[in-house]
């Protein structure tokens, strides 16, 4: 008593591309005797001195007549998707060979801006006045990089004195973000593979004809030709188009960042009682350092006493700005190689 074992799965053979329609839905089946019949491979499997169509445990198995002169088959065709690396997918006991379909598209992967990086800015500008409101004689600062000290009214005793930011440091380099993204999302060239498994079986059919294993309804056995043309009669029930391969001419342009609103913000001076920037003074009216760090005007009158002050850059100015990301367009198709046409029943 024959049973039924599933060997593959057919996915659905025929989809519209390139003028040619395709429908249906291919799911084979081979019928097995209870000694393992595989029906259409051309070998006595169960031992029983019958192949396939001669076998009557391969009794709903198919003769179909061999492909016409200029083609070739028939064989039993399976389309799925395609990994970009397997190839042909046939049931044990037969070879087959692979065409494709489905040349993906072009599409990038967005182009993004990673942080700003290299941009350097100046300690900020720094000014001082004479009296205990940011008002009347003014001295500015010369200090141009982080730990530098100055000592800008120099050893002359004051009776006040009074500091603060006047403005953002300068831009010693310029900042710039690396540009990522731009790539094909589907590298691989098609997206569906096409397993044209060959029928290698003549026993137990008419000159003329091959066995075939059964198909469920709107399966396909098929013939196929490089040279196109009309489909043979009796092989004109669907159509299909699926090539050797192809060469990818798909593109995306290079993902590039502009830099935009590039500046300097923030920074910091630390003023001490003393010419040199140390934060202990001699003598009784040495007083703790003062820290400025915005625009406001402070009083620091307390540590220009005894004739000494001084001034040191603590942090250089923030480099600010922002990149603006563009490129990643795709162009280009996969121009496609080796056109085959496939004929099924």
């Amino acid at each position: 008593m024959a049973y039924r074992r599933q060997i593959g799965t057919f996915v659905g053979l025929f989809a519209l591309l390139g003028g040619c329609q395709i429908v249906g839905s291919i799911e084979p089946e081979l019928v097995l005797a209870s000694g393992d019949e595989i029906c259409g491979d051309g070998v006595d499997d169960d031992g029983d001195g019958l192949a396939d169509c001669e076998d009557p445990d391969c009794g709903t198995s198919l003769c179909v007549p061999n492909a016409p002169p200029g083609w070739e088959g028939p064989f039993w065709v399976r389309r799925s998707t395609w990994d970009g690396t397997s190839g042909p997918a046939c049931p044990a006991g037969f070879s087959g060979s692979a065409h494709y379909m489905s040349p993906a598209p072009v599409g990038c992967t967005p182009c993004a801006c990673g942080d700003v990086e290299g941009g350097a800015c100046a300690p900020p500008k720094f000014r001082c006045w004479l009296s205990k409101n940011c008002s009347g004689d003014a001295v500015n600062t010369t200090i141009g990089t982080v730990g530098q000290c100055e000592a800008p009214f120099g050893q002359f005793p004051l009776a006040s004195a009074s500091c603060r930011i006047i403005g953002p440091g300068a831009v010693q380099s310029e900042g710039a973000c690396a540009a990522s993204g731009g790539e094909l999302t589907e590298p691989q060239l098609f997206q569906q593979i096409v397993s044209a498994c060959e029928l290698g079986a003549k026993t137990g059919c008419a000159e003329g004809s091959t066995c075939a294993p059964p198909l469920d309804p709107g399966a396909r056995i098929c013939v196929r030709s490089s040279g196109g043309g009309v489909c043979p009669s009796g092989w004109d029930g669907e159509t299909l188009t699926a090539y050797a391969g192809g060469q990818d001419a798909r593109t995306c342009s290079a993902c590039t960042c502009t830099f935009e609103g590039g500046g300097c913000e923030g920074g910091a001076y630390r003023l001490f009682d003393t010419n040199n920037c140390q934060a202990t003074g001699s003598g009784a009216n040495a007083d703790p350092p003062i820290d400025i760090t915005g625009e406001a005007c402070v009083d620091v009158s307390t540590l220009a006493d005894s004739g000494t002050f001084s001034i040191l850059a603590l942090e250089a100015s923030v480099y600010t700005g922002a990149c603006t990301s563009a490129g990643g367009t795709p162009s280009g198709a996969v121009l496609l190689e080796g056109a085959v046409k496939y004929c099924c029943r």
